[in-house]
């Protein structure tokens, strides 16, 4: 039990001061590599981001502690790459066969929805069980956790290009601009989506340390409170929103039509976007920790020091990008999304 003072705020001991130094300190690293990519969007992002897929599918292979042949790590690469890529080469494809002749390839340009290939998904369980069958030491588990975290790396990466790349996708000859004005505005919607994401970690972090008394699931996660739960939970909605409606002052909402101000407008898209999308991260959280203590580690990697490593780090903010992809698509179509 954490010692406190007498206003009731926990004291932090020397092992909470290092940690919260070092996920300071780390964290301003990943905004000064992280932040100049996502408003520049394009190819920069893609790189950055794809650079840390990379790190992410190694971890989650690793995470077991089993040593898996080459051609399973093979494989769970390749089919884990199909799941975040497919849909950009699909559309470039698409666009090609449909007019050779005018065709340029785009990062952006025919990225209007998320999406995966259940052809992927078929040919994956059949290799794995083909696998399973003919090795003893790839068991039914092992299985069903590559395909299943496959499919969720996968996803949740693309959902973080979908969301850099659909605004520009909405703008008619703005795929691929060098236009800095342009490019930086296109940002918008992930930088909310960033924001209400790690802003809810952030506060409910410090909420916890400081105000934190009683455990919300000792058995996944001790270090969380219901405390830090609920102050990142309104924290961060609140904060979400504040940036929203700052974008909009300036003359940028995130997304076309999304106007906080105008009656017409998808305020209410906007609103429920800002108090679930923390809510969605404290359960990416809370899954992805349930995994970590099913095979006894504490993260999935070093690669970012006190942050853990790039799954760590991504693994709430996957989350809220699907959830915020699957929203956008839904508010976008109405009730056209039933039948898509």
């Amino acid at each position: 039990m954490s010692e406190q003072n007498h206003h009731g705020i926990n004291k932090l001991d020397d092992k909470k001061k290092k940690s919260m130094k070092s996920r300071i300190i780390v964290g301003v690293i990943l905004a000064v590599v992280g932040l100049p990519a996502l408003f520049l969007g394009g190819w920069f992002w893609f790189v950055v981001i794809s650079v840390f897929f990379g790190f992410a599918i190694y971890e989650f292979i690793h995470a077991t502690g089993k040593k898996y042949p080459w051609y399973v790590w093979a494989f769970t690469y390749l089919l884990t790459a199909s799941y975040a890529y497919w849909v950009m080469l699909r559309a470039n494809l698409q666009a090609y066969h449909a007019n050779p002749s005018t065709y340029s390839f785009g990062l952006e340009t025919y990225f209007f929805e998320p999406a995966i290939s259940w052809y992927a998904i078929l040919i994956s369980l059949g290799v794995y069980f083909l696998i399973a069958l003919c090795r003893a030491d790839f068991t039914l588990h092992d299985l069903t956790y590559l395909f299943t975290m496959s499919i969720l790396v996968g996803f949740g990466f693309q959902a973080m290009f979908f969301l850099r790349y659909y605004p520009l996708a909405l703008i008619p000859g703005s795929a691929g601009t060098l236009d800095w004005n342009v490019a930086s505005r296109s940002s918008f919607l992930l930088v909310f989506v960033i924001a209400l994401t790690f802003g809810n970690d952030m506060m409910a972090y410090f909420v916890g340390v400081f105000f934190g008394k009683h455990k919300m699931s000792s058995r996944v996660s001790p270090n969380k409170s219901w405390e830090g739960f609920f102050g990142g939970w309104i924290l961060g909605g609140l904060l979400g929103f504040g940036l929203a409606c700052v974008f909009e002052a300036v003359g940028y909402p995130i997304l076309p039509g999304w106007t906080i101000f105008s009656a017409q407008g998808k305020w209410y898209a906007v609103f429920v976007l800002c108090f679930t999308i923390p809510l969605i991260g404290v359960l990416g959280d809370l899954a992805m920790s349930l995994i970590k203590r099913h095979y006894g580690i504490k993260d999935y990697g070093k690669l970012l020091a006190a942050h853990g490593g790039a799954l760590d780090r991504a693994d709430s903010l996957m989350f809220c990008c699907m959830f915020a992809s699957i929203m956008i698509v839904l508010f976008e179509k109405g009730s056209a999304f039933f039948y898509a």
